[in-house]
């Protein structure tokens, strides 16, 4: 009933998200105007489609302790509207870097290597779990290509920091309750966490995760500074030029 990782199906839905992640990337870059009411409608549109999902799941009689908010991609849904809200400055770089650097990443790897792959293409909680997840890679992007936000490497720390002070009361909520939130208890089979797994035991997997976790933030930044670079100063123009609206 469900469908095959990177089968026909999957990779489709890859590119269709792809196409409108591009396109309402390029016209919040055009329509300076738009911009505040298009991060508004896309950070709340993911507390709602949570809330619709979990209303569903208690309407079909599924909900459980295992389909709460505490994925490291759910953290979108309390960060991604405070980050909309927020002017320009300390406290916003500080979130907006976070979403750039941990949870676009996360984002992506959650698409590449679904763990609803149990459900059908085409199913409800299917295409709430794709919806969901394309709507989080729109936010960062949309505001990196626009300038609003530019991490640098000197507040990678801070990325890391918040990334650790979320990862310890979800680990220890884990071992408490045998979920498997974050996967930090054992991988998702088919998915390069669970090539860690094998490669370093349970004893060391923690360990092995953690190291991956900051070499791809430090990957993330360094590619989103490459591309800043290459763009001449995008916090000046936007990487994408603005329209005359």
């Amino acid at each position: 009933m469900g469908f095959q990782l990177f089968g026909k199906e999957h990779i489709a839905m890859l590119t269709l998200i792809a196409a409108l992640t591009a396109s309402v990337v390029v016209i919040y870059a055009r329509h300076q105007k738009l911009r505040h009411g298009m991060l508004l409608v896309i950070a709340f549109l993911l507390p709602i489609l949570e809330t619709v999902k979990i209303l569903l799941l208690i309407r079909w009689g599924l909900m459980g302790i295992g389909y709460l908010p505490l994925h490291l991609c759910s953290l979108a849904i309390y960060l991604y509207p405070v980050a909309a809200l927020l002017k320009q400055g300390k406290t916003r770089n500080v979130i907006g870097g976070f979403c750039c650097i941990v949870l676009l990443p996360a984002t992506i790897a959650a698409l590449l290597f679904p763990d609803w792959t149990m459900y059908p293409i085409m199913g409800v909680m299917s295409l709430m779990s794709f919806s969901w997840h394309a709507l989080q890679l729109m936010l960062p992007l949309c505001m990196l290509i626009a300038g609003e936000l530019c991490p640098a490497f000197r507040d990678v720390w801070k990325s890391i920091l918040m990334l650790a002070a979320f990862a310890i009361p979800v680990y220890l909520f884990d071992r408490a309750t045998s979920c498997n939130y974050w996967f930090l208890l054992q991988p998702v089979p088919g998915t390069p966490l669970e090539t860690l797994f094998r490669a370093f035991g349970e004893k060391w997997y923690l360990l092995a995760y953690a190291g991956v976790a900051v070499a791809v933030i430090f990957l993330t930044q360094g590619v989103i500074s490459v591309v800043r670079k290459v763009f001449d100063k995008p916090s000046e123009r936007g990487i994408i030029k603005s329209g005359d609206d």
